[in-house]
């Protein structure tokens, strides 16, 4: 009995190294082809368990796969995980990348390959060292949506060629810049993607781009200066401002569209330190967190939620790209020069497809495809005001809030910053992970099921994480509701809340 076993146990080796071998053969044939428009100039055999050290990160893979690197045109480049035949769970995932690109989401690509998909990431046509590339209008075009749309297409086509068989379904995930790609691709490319998983989108990125602007030079040009200890105070101060100091809110505001706060109430003739600010410092706090003007006093937007802090530090580099070199064609402008209203008209009219606001969605919706978007509160890069405001023109031009939500699903998340972080709970399956991969607790699978199965979600339970532990849960709920304790019970255990309508100027 023994003996049979162990030689169907070593028979079962052989096959499976063979396997391996045959795979391996497949995948290092792909080097030097063309397929289509894509023009493979690498592809290796990895083994699982092999640490890549792929900057600024690492990823460990869980499984064998065939890493393909192509190139479309002359400079769009695209890097292509594919799991062996055996693991392939069928599907195909794009993920997006942020800030200036010119690399991959190598992350996203290891979290993908564990979990099955066929993955695709691109530079979006330039390189991370290329510091003048978008003083090349094609560049800033393909950065925009091009680059990602020729990359689905022509991963789509790889994974065809590879395992004999398209993938069943497609889908994307990407936060902040992923996640106005992940738009872009809604508007402009409805067939490309089954279901989008896109966070922190930046909808009006040029507006965006001048407000970060204007804070960056409030900044420079202060003598005063802020670190993060001082937006610390006004956030803890705005949150017991708002009631949100209790045990059921752990310092975290549920929707703080809802709440009244004064900075000066942090001023330390009325505080005591050092918890309190001088007066010099409230009034450049105030001064950022206002509604943003330009040059003539014209509002520009709606200004900072309360405790919501600014991006500290000089312009950040993409802002140079976007107003130096993209509209003043200069790779060493001063951004001194910055003048709003001229500088945010030139970008409207010259990279009109920076923006990624367009909320008719019909094409997408038509082809039975499903988004669901999340959002941090707190996020200091994309104002949250701005993905709401987006997500109610969408359900405005759709009909009704009700039938937006039969294709498209908007989950606000308490306390959390930009894409992940905070005092919130960010663990849901956003980029910042997930404790668990059931639809229940995780936005990818949730989008999946939504997509497969026709159930949408109503909610998904988030986490937040201390130490490697599990210190806290509450559910994330598809706007407008939002979560309310019940009462009684554990305040760290979702279970013991619910999700229901917020009543205007409730404090929550």
């Amino acid at each position: 009995m023994n003996g049979t076993r162990l030689g169907s146990l070593a028979l079962a080796v052989v096959l499976l190294a063979a396997a391996n071998c045959a795979a391996a053969d497949q995948c290092t044939a792909l080097n030097d082809r063309s397929v289509g428009a894509a023009r493979i100039t690498s592809a290796d055999s990895v083994p699982a368990g092999v640490v890549l050290d792929v900057t600024p990160t690492s990823v460990t893979t869980n499984a064998p796969f065939c890493r393909v690197r192509f190139r479309l045109e002359t400079a769009i480049n695209v890097e292509l995980w594919l799991p062996g035949a055996n693991t392939w769970n069928h599907r195909f995932l794009g993920a997006g990348v942020g800030g200036s690109a010119g690399t991959f989401n190598y992350r996203g690509l290891g979290r993908a390959l564990n979990r099955g998909f066929a993955a695709a990431s691109s530079d979006t046509g330039h390189s991370i060292d290329q510091k003048d590339w978008m003083l090349d209008g094609q560049a800033a075009v393909n950065y925009a949506h091009r680059a990602v749309h020729l990359m689905t297409d022509a991963s789509k086509a790889i994974v065809k060629g590879f395992y004999g068989a398209a993938a069943k379904r497609a889908y994307f995930m990407g936060c902040s810049g992923g996640g106005r790609e992940a738009l872009k691709e809604m508007q402009l490319y409805p067939q490309d993607y089954d279901g989008i998983l896109a966070g922190a989108p930046g909808p009006n990125m040029p507006l965006l781009s001048v407000r970060h602007m204007l804070s960056a030079l409030a900044q420079e040009r202060s003598p005063t200066k802020l670190d993060p200890r001082d937006w610390t105070l006004v956030r803890q101060g705005a949150a017991k401002a708002c009631g949100a100091d209790d045990q059921a809110h752990a310092g975290v505001m549920i929707d703080p569209r809802a709440c009244r706060f004064d900075a000066s109430t942090l001023n330390c003739s009325s505080s005591v330190a050092p918890a309190c600010l001088s007066a010099e410092k409230i009034a450049l706090i105030e001064a950022i967190a206002a509604p943003a003007v330009d040059e003539h006093g014209v509002r520009l937007d709606d200004g900072l939620l309360p405790g919501v802090s600014a991006r500290p530090g000089p312009p950040p580099t993409l802002l140079l790209e976007l107003f130096g070199q993209g509209v003043h064609h200069d790779a060493n402008w001063n951004p001194e020069q910055f003048i709003p209203s001229e500088d945010l008209a030139a970008v409207y009219r010259d990279f009109p497809d920076m923006r990624a606001d367009d909320p008719n969605l019909r094409a997408f919706e038509a082809l039975g495809h499903k988004a669901i978007v999340y959002q941090g509160w707190m996020d200091p890069s994309v104002l949250a005001q701005s993905t709401v405001a987006y997500y109610e023109k969408v359900a405005a031009r759709a009909g009704s809030v009700r039938k937006a939500q039969e294709f498209i699903r908007l989950f606000m998340v308490p306390g959390m910053l930009h894409c992940g972080g905070g005092d919130g709970t960010d663990l849901f399956g956003g980029e910042a992970g997930s404790v668990s991969l059931d639809p229940g607790h995780d936005a990818l699978s949730s989008l999946i099921q939504w997509v497969e199965t026709s159930r949408a979600p109503q909610e998904i339970i988030a986490a937040r994480m201390l130490n490697n532990e599990v210190v806290r849960t509450r559910p994330l709920c598809a706007y407008p509701l939002v979560e309310h304790y019940k009462g009684s019970g554990d305040a760290a255990d979702a279970a013991n809340f619910q999700c229901s309508t917020l009543a205007a100027g409730e404090r929550r």
